[in-house]
């Protein structure tokens, strides 16, 4: 799925996630849908990406929350049939919203909050982020990282699409606070933080689809999804 953002100039970084104990295991698509997501708020946590992802117990879900949960169950099941529905899924961003909103996956360390929007070809995600808690610690002297620290609004604008079972999302521009990040101080942030635990993350990411989705299109606010 995708959604809009201003563009700034410079890139983005990669997370990972917490989970919270005895949670219920999301579905494989959950899990490459969520890291689509997360990769485009990239350097808000270096954690992440490709390790088994859980959703969140909640006792109750709103009607747009339950929807994506519903629609990722019917992903999941359909890619096991034979044959597969060969039918589009149309993922909404109140749904998605709603989903991390009411908690139903717990956001990685640091990051307070996340909305997604998107428009044709864009992904944007908005966020609060606690950079300290994000780097665990661990302090740079280089002054290009200075910026890294606090508590900060962040905005991510990413590029993002999969055609033949193949997803691409590219890091196009990030801000902190309303001013943007210089894309060597991301370089920086990533290969600091994110890339000795995850090689294969960074601004440029290519991977290859679950559940036997073969396109993703994005749309105002959506993505239209298939499967073959």
């Amino acid at each position: 799925m995708r959604v809009f953002v201003r563009q700034p100039r410079s890139g983005f970084a990669s997370c990972r996630l917490e989970f919270i104990p005895r949670a219920k295991k999301s579905t494989s698509f959950g899990k490459q849908t969520v890291r689509l997501l997360l990769t485009a708020m990239l350097f808000l946590s270096p954690v992440l990406v490709g390790q088994s992802i859980q959703v969140a117990k909640t006792p109750h879900l709103s009607a747009p929350a339950q929807r994506f949960q519903s629609k990722l169950d019917f992903l999941e099941r359909n890619a096991k049939s034979n044959p597969v529905q060969r039918r589009s899924t149309q993922i909404n961003a109140d749904e998605v919203n709603a989903w991390f909103r009411e908690g139903a996956y717990k956001l990685p360390q640091g990051v307070q909050k996340v909305v997604f929007h998107s428009q044709p070809d864009t992904i944007q995600a908005n966020a609060t982020v606690d950079f300290d808690a994000v780097k665990e610690g661990r302090q740079n002297l280089n002054p290009l990282l200075s910026i890294f620290s606090g508590v900060h609004d962040v905005e991510v604008t990413a590029n993002a699409s999969a055609q033949n079972g193949q997803g691409h999302l590219t890091i196009q521009a990030v801000s902190i606070d309303g001013v943007g990040v210089p894309h060597l101080a991301l370089e920086l942030f990533v290969n600091k933080y994110v890339t000795p635990k995850y090689p294969n993350v960074g601004l440029e990411n290519n991977f290859q689809m679950p559940d036997r989705i073969d396109t993703a299109t994005l749309g105002n606010d959506n993505a239209l999804l298939t499967q073959r």
